[in-house]
Order: C-alpha cells, then sequence, then structure tokens
C-alpha cells in the first residue's frame, strides 16, 4: 500500500486524512449548528463545550489536512468537460480554504473573549494574548458564515460524487477507498 499520491492512485496518507478530515468536519458542523439553535442553558453549555473540545483536537489535524493536500501530488483527474475540471478544483480549494478559516477562527473567538479553550474539561489552553472583545463578534460571524458556505461546497462535492460515480461510472469511490 502507497503512502503518498501517485499520478494513478490516492496514497494511504491522503485517503486518512480525508475520511477523518471528512468525519471531523461533519461532526463539528452538526454540533455547531446544533447548539447555535439551543437557548442558553445546561444544554447549550455543554454542546458547546464538545464542540470547542472536538474543534481544538481536530483543528491541528485539520490544518496539517490542508498543508498535505495542498503539497502532494494529486492523481490525474477524471475525464470530464473543462468548465467541470476547473469547478472540481475551484471546490476543492474553497473547502480546503473553508477548513483552514474555521480551524483559525473558532479558537480566536473564543480567546478574542478572553476564555481559554477547554479540551473535555482535562486542558485549558489559555489565550496566548489578552482580550479583544470588539474582535469577538466579527470572529464568531466569520466562523458561522463559513461554515455555512463549507456546507455549501460539500453539497457540491457530494453531488460531483454522485455525478463521477453513477452518471460517468469512473468508480470514484472506489477510487477513495484504496481500491481504484
Amino acid at each position: 500500500m502507497a503512502t503518498n499520491d501517485t499520478s494513478t492512485r490516492y496514497g494511504s496518507v491522503s485517503r486518512f486524512n480525508h475520511w477523518l478530515g471528512a468525519l471531523l468536519v461533519l461532526a463539528l458542523l452538526g454540533i455547531g449548528l446544533y447548539f447555535g439553535e439551543l437557548p442558553r442553558g445546561d444544554a447549550r453549555k455543554f454542546w458547546r463545550g464538545l464542540h470547542v473540545a472536538i474543534g481544538t483536537v481536530g483543528a491541528l489535524f485539520l490544518l496539517w489536512r490542508v498543508v498535505w493536500r495542498l503539497r502532494a501530488t494529486s492523481p490525474r483527474a477524471l475525464p470530464q468537460a473543462p468548465a467541470l475540471h476547473l469547478f472540481s478544483k475551484v471546490v476543492h480549494v474553497l473547502m480546503l480554504a473553508a477548513i483552514a478559516v474555521m480551524a483559525v477562527t473558532g479558537p480566536l473567538s473564543i480567546w478574542s473573549a478572553g476564555r481559554p479553550l477547554t479540551v473535555f474539561s482535562l486542558v485549558s489552553i489559555p489565550s496566548p494574548f489578552g482580550a479583544f472583545r470588539s474582535w469577538h463578534v466579527p470572529l464568531e460571524q466569520i466562523h458561522g458564515f463559513t461554515a455555512y458556505a463549507l456546507i455549501v461546497l460539500i453539497v457540491l462535492h457530494l453531488l460531483g460524487v454522485v455525478k463521477h460515480q453513477f452518471i460517468d461510472r469512473d468508480n470514484i469511490l472506489a477510487r477513495m477507498a484504496g481500491r481504484g
């Protein structure tokens, strides 16, 4: 099993990064959207704390995933119209950019309020700078807007997978599972 990508297939590192990254992003989006609708109280505090803890643990991995994808050699693109190829590239780059923005604005929005990042009540990461309360709301807004943009990009990505798998029949799912 090849670790690195080749011209014809994704390596084990890229596949692992993709699937674990997808799981983390979907979990964080789901939890974030859920607690965002809850009224203030213990339930909201629990789900927000879980979101922050998973996000803190996952942020380093997600940033690594972005760097790996930008540096790794990807397999040749599957055949499709040039406009769709460009659209696919743009969607992938925007997804990576959105993940990076989320991984940065999440901690910054907490630290800008003068609070530490608390990870499962086990570790508390204090802010590396003093409170910047005037930045708190804009950072939260950027984080929230980027979450909705990421959802749109994920839907476009999944539509591309459906197109490749069921219309083009080029077996893209096997390729991302290491069997193609």
